[in-house]
């Protein structure tokens, strides 16, 4: 895998990461883990399902809702296949049997699902072995040219801690923010302004980045996120 590869790997995991964090923040929206083949060829096992949380559905409309077997609460993601003369709703499998129907009150419907994106969620647990092994990989020398003489050109990892590190403060995240407060804020920016002053001096700048957008990866709690995904 060349440099440029791993950073846009890097790159891709940090925005899906991202999107995944703030979506699951903002209100109106809820995200689920589909890890059952009750709706399948429709919605897969491993997809990634976005629901517009509070939205009564219709019927022919995908919708998430509580099921509680022997004290123990499910996330079900079934299809509304009619809706009975006192209000509750009939939910389907698109997989037919064995799943069966169940009857529902609109009171635990969760929501309307507005897309489902097939197959991502196999790779949210493993988000950040794949950035961490992306940015290792960013940084093996290349055999096949002369060393660098000049400036080390960081491409976009150059911008990447300026992007992380608000984020990470704006997302509900653990870890360095949680445990230093405001001091991380200024602790990293710090580190990454003198970085920006002294980079043409700096021969190893892509060093000096791959540690701040680690600093700032390893604050996402990706545990929560995968926890948050998984249910269904």
């Amino acid at each position: 895998m060349t440099r440029a590869v791993a950073r846009t790997l890097v790159l891709i995991l940090v925005i899906a990461s991202a999107v995944l964090l703030t979506t699951q923040s903002l209100p109106g929206l809820m995200l689920l883990h589909v890890v059952s083949g009750s709706m399948e060829p429709n919605v897969p096992i491993g997809s990634i399902v976005l629901l517009a949380r509070g939205d009564k559905p219709s019927v022919g409309d995908v919708a998430a809702y509580l099921l509680e077997v022997q004290g123990r609460r499910y996330v079900i993601l079934h299809r509304v296949t009619g809706v009975t003369e006192d209000g509750r709703y009939v939910f389907s499998a698109d997989a037919g049997d064995p799943y069966g129907t169940d009857l529902v009150e609109p009171e635990r419907v969760l929501g309307r699902m507005l897309i489902a994106i097939p197959y991502l969620g196999y790779v949210v647990p493993y988000a950040p072995v794949l950035v961490g092994l992306a940015l290792l990989l960013s940084l093996v020398p290349r055999r096949t040219r002369p060393p660098v003489q000049g400036p080390v050109d960081p491409g976009f990892l150059r911008y990447l801690p300026a992007v992380l590190v608000p984020l990470t403060l704006l997302l509900p995240v653990k870890g360095l923010p949680m445990m230093l407060g405001p001091a991380y804020a200024v602790l990293t920016l710090a580190i990454y302004a003198i970085t920006l002053r002294f980079e043409r001096e700096i021969r190893h700048a892509d060093l000096v980045y791959a540690l701040l957008s680690i600093s700032v990866l390893v604050s996402i709690d990706y545990a929560k996120l995968a926890a948050l995904l998984w249910g269904l």
